[in-house]
């Protein structure tokens, strides 16, 4: 007898693959999501894509394939664009004369057969195959149809090409400026530069005029990679093209000058930061790369030690005071700083932000945007932002006295003052603020805790491998409450998913320095950085160095990591 009348739930349950009890969990969270059986079994961990899919082919009489497992010849798979077959997650399988047959992975899905057959004037009939092999094909077959249009357009402008990306979806973004049909060879360039560097995680895209090329650099992991070389004679019109995307004045090479892009790569909404400077050999930018889903992050899920994550927590409770959060540029402050505004509860806090420039939008938050052009400065913006009435003040950056003193004043008149600070590490940042002029006995009275960070590389988890450190190596780090000859390290060796890098990803690693009353009289007494760290060492401190060995002896980094991104004085 023909199975097709029963539901896909009661033929896995007749099939032994789910038990009744686990039907019925599906299909209570079924209605609480509003998705199909198949999405909530999967979702829930319950049974696999192949069991749904086998199943729906029996219900629905299908034929089940693996596009993955097939060759498909490149004629049949330039019958579907490549953005139809994203968007509906289907990929043609083969064509005989006016049938064309198509893997999908969801049989209930007739509006996306119609579609196709209105616009291929062509009958479309379907077999059924999983979600990830459909997508996996994709990459594949398309990926490997589009390197030959991509380089088309502007070949002959790369002296030199290095990829980065393997096996990688390098699809133009259209959204930057015109429409494909007018599309120069100069405006293609940019957006191939955007996405090809957007979808290689890099962080900053570095074009540098040199006296014979313009060398296109992409900062990945936190270190430089060369990956174009740039005939020198379209270095203007480049430059021009990306001054008009920041809405930057084009006609102006004598100064510095910052605008902004905001953008969508992949579905994944962007803001790159752009600033420029004259050079010798002419205009040189810098993009940085802001991807708007890096603010989700949650504090919980950054890597603190349970120690630094409890006395984090309880600064965020004070009702006033300083909490400083440090480091050099890259160094991943600004993602600490708004994790933290994710753990308050601002339904019954009032924030106020000044930042330059807003690089995240978040919800019950106000956010203000300093504008130079107008003397909409930091000091001018926190001078009314006290008028407000907020109970957290957020400062993007202290740059200079004035910031730092308005920050000290509102602590000490019942606000909770977040901020950042260019310093190498916690100590350190009670002499950058009397450097600037601010009174020790205001510092010690105001300051409540200073969290110094870095972004450290991650091993790569596909060639990961153990490796023996000398012994030289380990006395150098002159830390003898830490046994390190027994620990085993680890290291990548270097494979194509980490472009032979043998990292891939970065995590940071932290110095949280909480003031106590030792803390504040030592401060108070205007004591140097050393006799700081000492008495903060001697209260709990962890520095960098130590915590980047615990990340080393988790395998989670290498130790030339950790020798490479602090300084070994601050342990």
């Amino acid at each position: 007898m023909k199975t097709a009348y029963l539901s896909l739930g009661q033929m896995l349950k007749e099939k032994g693959i789910i038990s009744e009890e686990q039907l019925s969990r599906a299909l209570t969270y079924q209605k609480k999501q509003s998705i199909r059986l198949g999405e909530a079994l999967t979702e829930m961990g319950i049974t696999d894509y192949e069991d749904i899919i086998g199943g729906l082919a029996e219900q629905f009489g299908f034929q089940v394939v693996n596009p993955m497992a097939i060759s498909i010849p490149e004629d049949v798979i330039a019958t579907v664009q490549k953005n139809i077959a994203k968007k509906h997650n289907i990929i043609p399988i083969t064509k005989e004369g006016g049938l064309l047959i198509v893997a999908i992975s969801d049989p209930l899905d007739i509006s996306t057969l119609e579609d196709l057959r209105f616009r291929l004037n062509i009958n479309v009939e379907c077999v059924l195959a999983t979600k990830k092999n459909i997508e996996d094909a994709i990459k594949k077959y398309y990926d490997k149809v589009n390197v030959k249009e991509k380089t088309g357009p502007f070949e002959g402008y790369l002296d030199g090409f290095k990829s980065i990306i393997n096996a990688a979806d390098k699809s133009f973004d259209y959204k930057l400026g015109v429409e494909e049909k007018v599309e120069a060879p100069i405006v293609k360039l940019v957006a191939f530069i955007i996405d090809e560097a957007v979808k290689a995680r890099a962080s900053d895209i570095h074009i540098e005029p040199l006296p014979t090329k313009t060398r296109i650099r992409y900062r990945i992991d936190g270190v430089c990679q060369e990956v174009h070389s740039i005939k020198r004679s379209i270095h203007d019109a480049l430059i021009s093209r990306i001054k008009i995307l920041s809405r930057i004045d084009i006609t102006e090479k004598r100064k510095p000058q910052d605008g902004r892009i905001s953008s969508e790569v992949a579905d994944r909404p962007i803001d790159i930061r752009v600033s420029t400077i004259p050079t010798t050999c002419g205009e040189s930018i810098v993009m940085r790369i802001l991807e708007k889903s890096t603010v989700l992050i949650q504090l919980k899920n950054m890597g603190f030690s349970n120690y630094d994550y409890i006395n984090f927590k309880s600064i965020l409770k004070k009702p006033n005071g300083i909490f400083l959060i440090t480091g050099p540029t890259g160094s991943g402050k600004s993602t600490t700083l708004y994790a933290s505004l994710n753990e308050v509860d601002r339904s019954e806090k009032k924030i106020i932000t000044v930042e330059d420039p807003i690089e995240y939008n978040l919800s019950g938050i106000n956010q203000s945007q300093v504008n130079d052009t107008i003397d909409l400065t930091f000091p001018r913006i926190l001078r009314s932002v006290l008028r407000q009435d907020p109970d957290i003040i957020v400062i993007g950056e202290i740059r200079d006295i004035e910031t730092a003193e308005i920050a000290v004043t509102s602590a000490l008149t019942g606000h909770l003052v977040l901020s950042t600070l260019h310093t190498n590490d916690a100590p350190s940042s009670i002499a950058r603020l009397v450097d600037m002029g601010i009174k020790p006995f205001l510092l010690s009275s105001s300051i409540q805790a200073i969290l110094a960070q870095r972004l450290v590389r991650v091993i790569c988890p596909k060639c990961k491998v153990p490796c023996k450190i000398e012994k030289s190596v380990l006395e150098s780090l002159n830390l003898e409450s830490i046994d390190l000859e027994n620990t085993e390290f680890c290291h990548g060796t270097g494979c194509e998913y980490c472009n032979r890098t043998g990292y891939r990803g970065r995590k940071p690693i932290f110095e949280f320095m909480s003031i106590n009353a030792e803390m504040r009289n030592a401060i108070f007494k205007n004591e140097g950085t050393r006799e700081l760290r000492r008495i903060a060492h001697s209260n709990g401190m962890t520095t960098l160095v130590e915590d980047g060995l615990r990340s080393a002896c988790a395998q989670i980094t290498t130790l030339d990591e950790v020798i490479r991104i602090t300084s070994l004085d601050s342990a």
